[in-house]
């Protein structure tokens, strides 16, 4: 990637943070009404902890390139925040991976302790289906129906919820080398795909785009995935925000115990070629969309 595209890409990752930590920061009053103040001050540490803030950046690209205004797709950008905050939380937790560290800062229940922690993951998911439901303005029903059972398939068993028990209970699978893939598929990447097509599915009902938009977002995520599992191997816990080699201590399963570095490296760029084909000729060649799966496979945290 060169310097121009780069700087574009860092630019509007930028504008796109300071977007939606303005929004976080501007609705706090909104979304505290009637929560107890010390577990809403528990969820907004997290939410709040900062982080890439890829997947509501990815959902109001989507929707921007479908005729939606970032402004009123934000509700739904704060929503996928809010669910990949609480799965942060409870990926901590002493029960899954026990981490004391998260983007730089003490995890949620190393500071508010693991009661606290369960209950503020619990309630930053359902937040993020009431908020979103409640704040979508200016769109038509039918297409906020559709972005939240898109969201709401993300969460359960045929998403995070799904892919968190694979990653844990892993036993007996080391001779299937599609294992990894899948609970890559389901842990990250029903998200990242939830993310692009909630944004999509806004402002667009022509099944065959939001089948390419899905496809992207697919290839996107799994190549975000193993590059996730490259850097757990190959950078410090300052580059990472978090404790690194924690995959290889706990014996999991990642891309790069299976297929070793080199291997998962060529892995990722077929996954990050792949997700810009989905939308060749659909967007230009130098649209944000199709250079973020470049500037993500070469990311260093």
């Amino acid at each position: 990637m060169n310097e121009a595209r780069l700087k574009a890409v860092k630019e509007k990752f930028a504008a796109g943070c300071a977007l939606i930590d303005g929004y976080i920061a501007d609705t706090a009053g909104l979304r505290a009404e009637k929560a107890p103040p010390k577990l809403f001050e528990s969820m907004e540490y997290s939410l709040r902890a900062g982080g890439k803030r890829l997947r509501p950046i990815l959902c109001l690209a989507a929707a921007e390139r479908c005729g939606v205004a970032a402004e009123n797709a934000l509700p739904m950008a704060l929503g996928i925040e809010m669910l990949h905050t609480a799965t942060l939380i409870h990926d901590d937790l002493p029960c899954m991976d026990d981490d004391d560290m998260r983007r730089g800062k003490p995890s949620n229940h190393a500071l508010f302790g693991e009661t606290l922690a369960v209950l503020a993951g619990d309630a930053l998911l359902a937040q993020s289906l009431e908020f979103p439901m409640a704040q979508l303005k200016n769109i038509p029903a039918q297409n906020v129906l559709r972005a939240m059972r898109i969201f709401a398939g993300a969460i359960g068993p045929a998403g995070v919820c799904g892919g968190q028990v694979l990653d844990m209970f892993a036993e007996g699978t080391e001779g299937d080398p599609h294992y990894v893939r899948r609970v890559a598929a389901l842990k990250t990447g029903a998200l990242i795909e939830a993310a692009v097509l909630t944004g999509a599915s806004l402002g667009c009902a022509d099944e065959a785009v939001l089948k390419r938009y899905g496809d992207y977002a697919r290839h996107l995520g799994s190549a975000f995935q193993i590059v996730d599992d490259i850097l757990d191997v190959t950078s410090t816990a300052e580059e990472l925000g978090k404790t690194p080699g924690k995959d290889e201590e706990q014996g999991k399963l990642t891309h790069v115990t299976v297929y070793g570095v080199k291997a998962a490296g060529e892995m990722a760029e077929k996954e990050s070629a792949a997700a810009k084909e989905a939308l060749a000729g659909l967007l230009e060649e130098d649209d944000f969309l199709m250079l973020l799966p470049d500037y993500l496979v070469h990311r260093t945290c």
